[in-house]
């Protein structure tokens, strides 16, 4: 395959962008084939700024012209996410998915054994693992770094969205439109990192706030906490509503702490010996371990979105991996399912969650609000 014929399914916000980005070269050995929008006034922008492209009033329009795109990106509301998944799976075509990957871990599964069983490729579009940031302190940890992983905290309330956001697209924001709030929106791509980083922990035990800063019933608030067999503890901090935010990742272990700030600076707090080593050899009764601190170099690259998508295409030319497959997509819908069920239950889960409890109740959270909704 010489050039990938990509397909755009959903021009709103970031549809948008990577129809772009494709469209103007950006993106090497791909070409926009198509995109399906459904509004007439997005058709009207296909027309008059992406001449020779096709352009498809609905999925089943796009289906019934399988010959002119190879692959789809599928950047459409989440609840939507599979259902075109299967059928451009069951077309024989290649998929990109932006975040999340599904609303529940049942339904991504099907999703994967789809593709697998019909060899074709499903990615996902997790850009901030192309942040040179987070790469290198994967490259860190993976290499043994730190030592022993002990505890990590990550605090990120970034996301403030007001009324305008909520109410920009009648999906957002509601369990009938996206199946959730805060932690299927705009916490996927950190709890991505998160077990990209760290690893799938074992269970978690989450407090979340309905409504908290917002005329609402999904959350827009939550504080997770991770457990792993091997010890390790994390916290993961979340909301919507609040500002000025922070984000910062901290993590430590036996070799000292690495601590992330702002997706943009990397810093290592290098213990001159390890915590263990140290606990047996001190005799002062407050011994304190020295450290370094050392800022890591990073290259400053804001080109994630055409980095994956170029990744996306090398996988589909060569062979080269993908940076994010469609299992890697699943472990962020089992961590929000899982701290979902963990909230509306008042105890700790073991993950993966329980699938026909957590869509039992989900289904009640959406009459809840069906309900909610006719009085206001």
């Amino acid at each position: 395959m010489e050039q990938v014929r990509a397909a755009v399914i959903g021009f709103g916000g970031m549809g948008r962008q990577y129809a772009k980005m494709i469209y103007d070269g950006e993106i090497e050995g791909m070409t926009l084939a198509g995109v399906c929008c459904r509004n007439q006034e997005g058709q009207a922008v296909l027309r008059n700024e992406y001449p020779g492209i096709s352009i498809y009033q609905n999925v089943e329009e796009m289906l019934t012209h399988p010959a002119e795109y190879d692959a789809a990106v599928i950047v459409t509301p989440h609840t939507s996410h599979v259902e075109i998944g299967l059928q451009m799976v069951k077309a024989g075509k290649h998929i990109l998915m932006d975040k999340p990957a599904g609303v529940c871990a049942k339904e991504v599964n099907a999703l994967i054994q789809a593709a697998e069983e019909a060899h074709v490729s499903f990615g996902m579009i997790f850009n901030n693992r192309e942040n040179p940031v987070f790469v290198k302190a994967k490259e860190m940890l993976d290499a043994g770094a730190l030592g022993r992983i002990q505890r990590a905290v990550w605090v990120c309330n970034t996301w403030y969205r007001t009324p305008a956001y909520h109410h920009s697209a009648p999906w957002r924001s509601s369990w009938n439109g996206e199946r959730g709030g805060l932690l299927i929106n705009q916490s996927q791509h950190y709890l991505d990192l998160w077990q990209w980083l760290l690893g799938m922990p074992d269970s978690v035990l989450a407090v979340l706030d309905y409504g908290k800063y917002n005329d609402f019933l999904v959350d827009d608030s939550a504080e997770l906490q991770f457990s792993y067999r091997n010890g390790i503890r994390g916290t993961f901090l979340t909301a919507s509503g609040e500002a000025p935010g922070v984000n910062r990742l901290e993590i430590w272990g036996t070799m000292g702490r690495l601590c992330i700030e702002d997706t943009s600076r990397l810093t290592f707090y290098e213990n001159v010996m390890s915590t263990d080593e140290f606990a047996k050899t001190n005799t002062e009764i407050y011994g304190m371990l020295d450290y370094t601190v050392k800022e890591i170099p990073t290259e400053k690259d804001e080109r994630g979105y055409q980095k994956l998508l170029a990744n996306f295409s090398a996988h589909l030319r060569d062979g080269v991996p993908l940076l994010a497959d469609g299992r890697e997509g699943l472990k962020s819908v089992v961590l929000m399912n899982g701290a979902y069920l963990s909230s509306w239950l008042e105890r700790r889960i073991s993950l993966p969650a329980e699938e026909a409890l957590y869509l039992e109740m989900l289904e009640e959270k959406m009459e809840q609000e069906r309900a909610w909704k006719e009085k206001h």
